[in-house]
Parts: C-alpha cells; structure tokens; sequence
C-alpha cells in the first residue's frame, strides 16, 4: 500500500510541477545572456548541494536509529523532490518519508526524521537570511519578521513552557492534539553541520548564477537566496513557494543596487536554475531505483533453480 501511495505521489507532484511552471510562465527567458563558464559553475555547486541534503537526510534517519543506505537515501529524498509543488505543504515530508517506510521503518518515526530535518533547514535559512538583512539599509520590517520566526522557531524546540503553550492553544482552537516532534539541542548540533554543508553549496552556487547575468555584482548576494527560498517555503498556501520565493529575491537583489527589472528577470531564471538541481536529483534518485531493481531481478533470476 506504501509503495503505490509513493508511486501516486511521484506523478502527482510531477503533473503539478508541468502545471505550475507553464501557468506562472516561468519557461519563458527570452532576452537573458548567461557567462556560461558562471553558469556551468552554478548548477554544479547545486548539484552537489542537492546530494549534500540526501545525506543530510540520511544523517537524520540514522540519528532516529533507522539507518539506510545513502543510495537508499538519495532514491527516497530525490523521487520526491517535486512533492513541494502539491497543495500542503505536508507532502514535503511525508514523500521521502513514505519511500523509505516501504523498506520496513515506520512510517511516523520516518516522518518525524523528515520534519526535524526540515525545522533545522528553515532555522537555518532564516539565521542566513537575517544575516542578510542586518548589513542592508531598510527592510527592518522583513528582518522583524525574520528574526521573529526565527527566535519563535528557536524557543519552540528548546522551552517546554513555551512548547506547552502552543500546544494548548492549538488544541484549543483546532480540538486536535499537537503532534509536531521537539528537536532537541543535541538534535539540532547534530544535523545542523550536514544542512549548512547544502545551504553553503546552494548560496554559493546563487551567486555564481547572478554572476553569470550580472559581472559585478556583490558576493553578498548569495545570502539573498536562503532569505527567499525560506520564508517561499514558509508560505503555507502557495505551493512550492510559487511567487513568494521570486518577490522576495527581487527585494534582496534591490537591496544590492540591482534595477528592478533586471532582479525581475533574474528572480524569474533563478527558479528554473533551482529546478535543474530537483531535475538533477530525481533523475539520479530514478537512475539508482532502476539500477536496484535490475540487479535484485538478475540475482533473483541467478538463485532460481534450473527448470
């Protein structure tokens, strides 16, 4: 039954993803001329990166005593990179979740990992994204925002006070027990290395991409994509962080002095760049599915008895 829940969540989120980019127009660059030398230098950092967090969501699984394979831990996290763009953002972590419950683990341990290691990501995101705002003239607004969600975000995994307020006040409201897991300090040291390895790749790689429109444009900037891509992913209703992502980016490129125009078209070309990473990621998690099933049938095949 697992199994067939993940395969209907694979094409679901692929349709939804086809639906998303031609509705937003975000296949149409006309007019944009790349230093591709950048380019290539780019999506290569964001590549790595992208293997960097299957790892780091392997570190989370065997932290939570379920230890897989990296393979298994690329197939699971990159058959399910296009969750993000179905409706709710709780199929972000129950994709990759789903996959690697089918091999044996449970499905709410496996969940729980998957969720923790998303809180630590956002909580980084939004230390870097502050980071950001800090040395930027204006915006004190947003950095409010940021440091706000990033101080409450602290405060609910570490404070039980805190955390049993939010849970009475949820149930309170909803009639429902809170079930979201505490990451603890000790959690939180842990994994925090690995999900800094991919958002250093991913940042890096951003500046290399705006370098490839822009020559001169400041190292700086890669702290504007965390920033973006963290508060998109915050935006409950949008999915994928459609358009949230891409006005945000467009204000932290601003910032730097670029015309507004121009952060447009780059905030634009900058989704794509980040798909090719997803593209990336699921073709290899597919590629190495593939390549399992065919090797386990062939030694099926081999310890048959002869007929």
């Amino acid at each position: 039954m697992r199994k067939w829940f993940f395969n209907i969540l694979i094409y679901l989120s692929l349709i939804f993803l086809v639906v998303y980019l031609f509705r937003y127009n975000y296949v149409d660059l006309k007019g944009i001329r790349f230093n591709y030398w950048y380019l290539s230098l780019s999506c290569i950092l964001l590549w790595i990166g992208f293997i960097a967090s299957a790892l780091a969501w392997r570190k989370c699984l065997v932290l939570h005593n379920m230890p897989v394979s990296g393979v298994k831990a690329v197939v699971s996290h990159g058959l399910s990179v296009f969750a993000k763009f179905i409706p709710g953002k709780v199929w972000v972590v129950l994709g990759r979740a789903s996959k690697v419950s089918s091999e044996g683990v449970s499905l709410k341990t496996a969940s729980y990992a998957s969720l923790k290691e998303q809180l630590v990501y956002i909580w980084l995101g939004l230390a870097l994204g502050s980071f950001f705002l800090l040395f930027q003239n204006g915006n004190w607004e947003l950095l409010l925002i940021v440091f706000t969600l990033f101080l409450g975000l602290t405060v609910f995994n570490l404070s039980d006070w805190f955390r049993r307020l939010v849970a009475l006040a949820y149930k309170k409201i909803t009639k429902h027990e809170f079930d979201i897991p505490r990451i603890s300090a000790k959690e939180i040291i842990a994994l925090a290395g690995s999900v800094a390895i991919y958002w250093v790749l991913w940042s890096a790689g951003f500046w290399f991409f705006t370098k490839s429109i822009i020559a001169d444009i400041s190292p700086f900037v890669a702290f504007a994509f965390p920033l973006s891509v963290t508060l998109g992913l915050l935006a409950i209703i949008v999915p994928g962080g459609l358009g949230v992502r891409e006005g945000l980016m467009v204000v932290g490129l601003t910032a730097l002095g670029t015309p507004i125009d121009v952060a447009a078209t780059i905030s634009i070309a900058a989704r794509l760049w980040f798909l090719s990473g997803e593209v990336f990621i699921f073709l290899l998690g597919l590629s190495v599915n593939v390549s399992q099933k065919q090797t386990l049938q062939k030694k099926g095949n081999a310890d048959a008895p002869p007929l």
